[in-house]
């Protein structure tokens, strides 16, 4: 009975210690086992890429501290509250918008704007110097290169599927042949020009034949999901009418080398083991 009583009492105690058992070692940081099982969660990424995307966080963090690089719990609020704004939702909506489309929680994404946010001062301390402007020639090129990501469905068909009851609108669209009290349907043409950039992103990523994620209704109270039934004519914008757009493509893939090139010298420079990994 002692022995039975000894291992329920160190059960728990042995299962913390394996959940926060080091798993990568990054100079003097750490890489936790339940960090890359959270992390993998979110990103759906194989085991080596998600160590190697916490890895080059790490890496972030080091060179953060060294330039004394630092986001404030208000920078985030203020940067949250601005993308809610943009997508014509209060804060609270936005959270929930975060948890239906990207399965992140609260904490969750304030965590991921802050680094969103540290990236972009690194950004700005290591590349900024280092990267010109786009030239003409270059922005016509990568127009006619990627043109397929830039054509869009002028509208789309869908039903729009509504309550003040989200969990009721859960079980409609897992039943969408029973009928709901307290869920609305509506059939309705999107154009999607007259949108939210955000919820037109939503629509086009979205399987003809599939449902969005449930949304909170942007300046409304209650709860959305739109089911879509047919993509119509797509088109190709001019260059000229997302100029913009396609320059800013061309900085940030710029950004993106120079700042892989400098984290890749440092990963080469840095003290990393790994110790142990997932299952």
């Amino acid at each position: 009975m002692k022995k039975l009583f000894l291992s329920l009492l160190l059960a728990p105690l042995l299962s913390a210690e394996i959940i926060n058992a080091i798993a990568v070692t990054v100079d003097n940081d750490t890489i936790t086992l339940y960090e890359i099982e959270q992390e993998q969660a979110i990103t759906q990424l194989s085991t080596k890429e998600t160590v190697d995307q916490l890895i080059r966080a790490k890496l972030e963090e080091i060179e953060a501290k060294k330039r004394q690089i630092d986001v404030s719990n208000q920078e985030v609020l203020d940067e949250l509250k601005n993308m809610a704004e943009q997508n014509n939702m209060s804060l609270s909506q936005f959270y929930e918008a975060m948890s239906s489309t990207r399965h992140l929680s609260e904490f969750q994404t304030k965590e991921k704007t802050k680094e969103k946010l540290l990236k972009q001062k690194l950004f700005n301390a290591i590349a900024m110097s280092k990267m010109d402007e786009p030239t003409e020639e270059e922005v016509e090129e990568y127009y006619n290169l990627h043109l397929k990501e830039y054509q869009l469905p002028k509208s789309i068909d869908t039903v729009l599927y509504s309550s003040e009851d989200q969990t009721l609108l859960k079980e409609k669209i897992a039943n969408p042949m029973m009928s709901f009290s307290g869920v609305n349907t509506e059939n309705m043409t999107v154009e999607l020009a007259k949108i939210n950039p955000r919820l037109a992103e939503i629509l086009v990523s979205t399987e003809t034949g599939s449902f969005t994620p449930i949304l909170p209704q942007m300046g409304e109270s209650g709860y959305m999901s739109f089911y879509l039934l047919r993509k119509n004519e797509t088109v190709t914008p001019k260059l000229e009418q997302i100029r913009a757009q396609v320059e800013n493509k061309i900085m940030q893939d710029k950004r993106e080398q120079i700042l892989n090139e400098h984290f890749q010298r440092m990963r080469v420079n840095a003290d990393i083991k790994v110790l142990r990994l997932p299952k």
